[in-house]
């Protein structure tokens, strides 16, 4: 269980916070936030390593790569009480 708390648009918070919190994409897909990475020939650009999950309702083992900016419409839902 654990509390789900919808973050703010304002919010700050470390990445370190996010890693393991509930994404959910402009058609519903769900994924897990896994970890985050910089490409160091543009570390400007951060990378949000997330994993999907299956129909069964489980977390697969590959992870996927996509830019931190281009998940900004997404909804994050934090994992609540560790």
């Amino acid at each position: 269980g654990g509390n789900k708390m919808k973050i703010e648009k304002n919010s700050s918070l470390s990445l370190n916070q996010l890693k393991g919190a509930l994404l959910t994409n402009e058609h519903g897909v769900e994924f897990r936030i896994h970890d985050f990475f910089v490409m160091l020939d543009d570390a400007t650009k951060v990378l949000v390593s997330i994993k999907e999950y299956d129909d069964e309702g489980n977390l697969e083992d590959e992870t996927c790569g996509v830019y931190l900016s281009a998940i900004k419409n997404w909804t994050i839902q934090l994992q609540g009480g560790n």
